[in-house]
Formats: structure tokens, sequence, C-alpha cells
């Protein structure tokens, strides 16, 4: 493209194709993670708020960890969270109470 008008429609073109990369990492890591955390809530892992190991189905001992998606070879890989932050307080992690 030489024109000197801005091709919206290339842009457009590149938005829906990062929208749709994103969509399927966000599929992949959601299959993956067997417990409830936030928003993404699956029934097959759901708990009261008083269960001593997961409550309300957040398991953090397994799943406090960043999940990396890789779009070459669909692939998944975690990182630890680091709960120390280097200029602020720390802020522990807690389950949320439900909002329904």
């Amino acid at each position: 493209d030489k024109s000197k008008v801005f091709n919206t429609a290339r842009i457009e073109a590149l938005e829906v194709d990062n929208l749709i990369e994103v969509a399927q990492a966000t599929m992949v890591s959601a299959a993956a993670r067997k417990e409830c955390r936030g928003a993404h809530t699956v029934e097959d892992y759901e708990r009261p708020a008083d269960d001593p190991v997961a409550p309300l189905g957040r398991d953090d001992a397994n799943w406090m960890k960043h999940t990396l998606w890789y779009s070459a070879d669909n692939r998944l890989s975690y990182k630890p969270v680091k709960l120390q932050p280097l200029t602020v307080a720390s802020v522990p992690p807690k389950v949320r109470s439900p909002m329904y």
C-alpha cells in the first residue's frame, strides 16, 4: 500500500488477528488451570468458602503462578509470582468473596 491515506482495513485485520491469538491463549490457559480463581470458575473445582485446602476453589499451593502461552507451538509454561515488591509494602493474597 503506497497511498497516503491511512489504511484502516489493514489495521482492523491486524486487530482481529491479535484478538484471535489472545482468545486462543485464554482458552488454552483456562483449560490447563485446575482451580477456580477470580472470573475463572469451573464447576468441577468449586469448593465452599470454608474449605481448608481450596476455599472457593482457589488452590494457591499449586496455582500461585503466572501462565505463559507460546503461540509458535501452542504450549504453556509458568513462572512464580513475586510476593515481595521492590518499592512498596506487600499485600498478602487472599480469597475474595463471591459477588453473587
